[in-house]
């Protein structure tokens, strides 16, 4: 250390700070919970044991007939219901009332006054809440289910995202894991495809990833708009979202010479709004938002999930039976690179509870014999669910 501490420019001038301004060089925008709350798929959760949702997997029984034949006529179940929890998501941090107040006026005896520059008890709120959200975006492109046959990782705290609910129980989501079940539901049984989304592989025949193109973004509408569907919205990584981009202008240049704005906030496709998302799977992102010396490695992105993890997609060994309709290899290894989804918004249902100390409410906890000390906890109870599978798509193996 230096003596004396402070030169004779330092201790007599103040530092050139501006006052209440702190960067957030951490967070980053969230749209996919933006565009579904624009969507108004906002349901809270007014209590009980979990969250019903009914529909229809069969027919009444029908055919043509002669007139005064006699047919037998049965009752056959026609509908059911799945059922999600809730889940709880919560981001703490060490409150020290000596340093800062609450609003309440009893603490602050460092951060208060007109020597405060910025109020950090505001910063630790606002990071709370952008720690919450960003648990939660991730989460919505993952799972809420245990570790199972063919499902990797036991995430049953975590909310019950896209790779969950875009899948037919045959054919592995980007994540590399199979869901044979959906709210509890089995696909396949009794329901029959009532609750399957085929996820579509985009690369090559041996494994590789390719290129997303006009077609590939065709199949995808398809893929929805063939249930009834009626796709809105195109979630990918920003990575992702440079790969459309390419592909829809190499298209335009077919087609016309005619000059157009190239900066771009989303992109539309056949009524399909595509937004880029930084927190959503992707090869590439981890290059851009980690620790690590050149690009750094997957492990140290700071911005995780529910469950410490990030969303950066890797491999897996495709089943040795994959459906037709995937395009999977049979038994390769493949890439799954970078990730699109075509979702209809109103099909998905964010259910936060009604109840204050569990919808970022914040709860602060004295610890025992510190004279100061609190620990400060944000809560938050809600679940991110599709009620129509079908009407949706994942497509993943295309390179950025």
């Amino acid at each position: 250390m230096a003596d004396p501490l402070y030169n004779e420019i330092d201790s007599t001038n103040l530092e050139s700070v501006r006052r209440s301004v702190v960067f957030d060089n951490l967070f980053v925008d969230t749209p996919f919970q933006a565009k579904l709350r624009r969507a108004g798929v906002w349901d809270p959760f007014l209590g009980g044991s979990g969250m019903m949702e009914g529909f229809i997997y069969g027919r009444p029984q029908g055919a043509a007939v002669a007139p005064g034949q006699t047919v037998t006529v049965t009752r056959q179940q026609m509908n059911t219901g799945m059922k999600f929890q809730p889940k709880a998501y919560v981001s703490w941090a060490p409150l020290d009332d000596w340093e800062l107040d609450d609003g309440s006026g009893t603490g602050g005896v460092i951060n208060s006054g007109p020597s405060m520059i910025a109020n950090q008890y505001q910063i630790i709120m606002e990071n709370m809440v952008s720690m919450i959200n960003t648990m939660i975006e991730m989460d919505s492109f993952r799972h809420g289910q245990a570790s199972a046959t063919n499902i990797a990782q036991n995430r049953i705290l975590n909310s019950n995202g896209l790779s969950e609910a875009l899948n037919n129980g045959v054919d592995p989501s980007w994540d590399g894991n199979i869901f044979t079940t959906y709210g509890g539901v089995t696909r396949g049984g009794v329901v029959g495809p009532a609750l399957n989304a085929v996820p579509l592989w985009l690369g090559t025949t041996t494994g590789g990833t390719g290129q997303i193109d006009f077609n590939a973004l065709m199949k995808m509408w398809g893929a929805c708009t063939i249930t009834g569907g009626k796709p809105d919205l195109g979630i990918t990584n920003v990575m992702g979202f440079v790969a459309v981009a390419n592909a829809l202008d190499a298209q335009r240049r077919d087609v016309s010479n005619t000059k157009h704005d190239i900066a771009w906030e989303g992109l539309n496709f056949n009524g399909v709004d595509i937004y880029a998302d930084p927190l959503a799977p992707s090869s590439q992102s981890s290059q851009f938002l980690s620790l690590g010396a050149g690009g750094g490695t997957a492990g140290n992105n700071n911005l995780i999930d529910g469950s410490g993890l990030n969303t950066v997609t890797g491999t897996f060994t495709s089943p040795a039976a994959p459906s037709a309709a995937s395009g999977l290899p049979k038994s390769t290894v493949c890439t799954v690179g970078e990730v699109l989804q075509f979702l209809e918004s109103t099909s998905f249902k964010i259910r936060p509870t009604n109840k204050k100390g569990w919808n970022y409410g914040l709860r602060r906890s004295p610890m025992p014999n510190n004279v100061s000390m609190d620990a400060l906890f944000m809560r938050l109870g809600t679940n991110l669910y599709n009620v129509m599978p079908r009407h949706n798509s994942q497509a993943y193996g295309f390179a950025a």
